[in-house]
């Protein structure tokens, strides 16, 4: 709660900050078309997670993963499933049977514990390259909608203490970035026809 009173003031004090400057900018500059100063700052605002939670692109990568991935984390729970019956024959076992069983359970576990830091590096390998791909579209996004309707900052809902839907341009966003990564495709297409 601190945090967000804390960043609100700032933006606050930046806001007014920057309409000082302004208004001393208005006195001192000749007032032409091509030096006056805005009249005020744009504000937008996006919720990230609901535009990475919509985004199709963002979806594809998803499905992407579990295919790619399920496979590997389907042998996981098989070897698992096989320790966990080793381990109840281990409790009814006697003898050499136990040291047999325990040698089992040891190998499984060193197999599990290697493929499980396999797929978990894998993984995150793969999280990061779809995180940079969709963020560089979501950024190009924002860039455009910004330019086009002349907002001066665009911030993140997570850090925004209040905003009317009014400035949020998630929805937005979302159609932008949705069409530029189907533009992109196009383009691969054409360049290879060519």
């Amino acid at each position: 709660m601190f945090k967000k009173l804390a960043l609100a003031t700032a933006l606050s004090m930046t806001l007014v900050s920057y309409q000082a400057l302004a208004d001393d900018a208005k006195v001192d500059a000749p007032k032409t078309a091509a030096t006056a100063p805005k009249a005020g700052v744009s504000i937008a605002v996006i919720n990230l997670r609901y535009i990475m939670s919509e985004l199709p692109q963002a979806k594809a990568a998803a499905e992407e993963m579990k295919s790619q991935f399920g496979p590997r984390s389907q042998e996981l729970k098989s070897i698992q499933e096989k320790g966990q019956k080793l381990e109840s024959q281990l409790q009814t076992a006697k003898g050499e049977e136990v040291t047999k069983i325990q040698r089992q359970l040891a190998a499984l576990k060193s197999d599990f514990d290697l493929k499980a830091q396999a797929l978990q590096e894998d993984q995150q390998k793969k999280e990061r390259e779809f995180e940079v791909t969709l963020g560089k579209l979501v950024q190009t996004a924002i860039d455009r909608i910004a330019k086009e309707r002349g907002i001066d900052v665009v911030l993140r809902g997570e850090s925004v203490v209040f905003a009317t839907d009014a400035v949020d341009i998630s929805k937005e966003v979302i159609e932008r970035a949705s069409k530029l990564k189907a533009v992109k495709k196009d383009a691969k297409k054409e360049a290879k026809a060519k």
